[in-house]
């Protein structure tokens, strides 16, 4: 599986490095330098509500009795965010740090509910990635990017349905991450070694019966998606370029669905790349701006995600990569 990653990842990013040049290496240079430390600054402030509320919805997802406060499933949530996109090779890297930011003694719980939050954090996305499809058509239709985009939600639609009508083999699955997660990052979770399918069914069991909460927390995970459309706004503006709000959720609408479809790739390496410009380009942002906002984008990320893992690794001494090599 790892030397699959690796190969998803040379080769996405021997696709960013074809859209850098189709773009014009010099042109992508000028616009990224447009948007200055202080642009940069604004993304990174933009972007830490988003992940306060998606903190929050994660709390809501871990049932009645969550076990940790908030504003902790806030900052695991940082951790979480962060593990993935510094570290988008290692398998379950994301879910191991942020459980472990949660603190020793609620492992299973945190595992279980992050998978249940994932599945609602995908949910979320369809009617924003519809909304999106929506203004697509009604600004600037093109038939082969809005085939696309359709044939994205189609798919991401399907495996939303079957995940929550087969209730007996997610958790199943559940119980095979958690596991997974433990055998991997024994030092991280700190699993009991007798952990049984059954206790991982149960506590599935006792959030499935939180609806309310679950409710709330898709709400929360909608707010977040769209949010996430003033963030496509605001970053394409200090790139100088004007568009509306409107454009700016057709076009991170179709970036988000079309991330999601090619979820095989780390980081979606070059997948995002590519998205945003064919996005853009049907409202005429040429390609070099549309490649530079999503370089904002990694670059926003990857400025909260080392700034979070070096708080977290200062604070915590036992917060450490794993022991083996992610190409073992």
């Amino acid at each position: 599986m790892w030397r699959g990653t690796a190969i998803a990842l040379i080769l996405g990013v021997a696709a960013a490095a074809a859209a850098v040049v189709y773009a014009g290496a010099g042109a992508v240079a000028q616009a990224v330098a447009s948007v200055r430390i202080s642009g940069l600054a604004v993304l990174v402030l933009l972007h830490l509500p988003i992940v306060v509320l998606m903190g929050l919805a994660w709390w809501l997802a871990s049932g009645d009795d969550p076990p940790a406060s908030q504003w902790r499933f806030v900052w695991a949530r940082f951790v979480r965010d962060a593990a993935g996109d510094i570290l988008p090779f290692l398998q379950f890297g994301g879910i191991a740090f942020g459980v472990r930011a949660l603190g020793r003694g609620r492992a299973m719980v945190g595992a279980v509910s992050a998978s249940v939050d994932g599945i609602i954090e995908l949910t979320a996305k369809l009617p924003y990635a519809c909304a999106a499809l929506l203004a697509l058509l009604a600004l600037a239709p093109q038939p082969r990017l809005t085939r696309l985009l359709s044939l994205a939600l189609a798919a991401t639609g399907v495996f939303v349905a079957i995940l929550l009508f087969a209730r007996r083999s997610l958790g199943a699955w559940l119980h095979a991450v958690t596991r997974a997660v433990s055998v991997r990052w024994p030092g991280v979770l700190g699993l009991n070694d007798d952990l049984t399918g059954r206790d991982v069914q149960a506590c599935f069991g006792r959030i499935l019966r939180q609806r309310g909460r679950l409710g709330l927390g898709f709400a929360l995970q909608l707010c977040c998606s769209c949010l996430g459309a003033g963030e496509a706004w605001v970053t394409f503006r200090l790139l100088g370029v004007d568009l509306t709000l409107s454009q700016a959720l057709a076009i991170d609408g179709t970036v988000v669905m079309l991330r999601i479809f090619g979820f095989m790739v780390p980081a979606a390496a070059g997948v995002q790349e590519a998205s945003c410009m064919l996005a853009a380009a049907v409202f005429g942002i040429p390609p070099a701006a549309a490649i530079a906002a999503s370089f904002a984008r990694r670059a926003r990320d990857l400025v909260l995600g080392v700034g979070t893992l070096g708080i977290a690794a200062v604070g915590d001494t036992n917060f450490a990569l794993p022991r083996h090599s992610p190409l073992d």
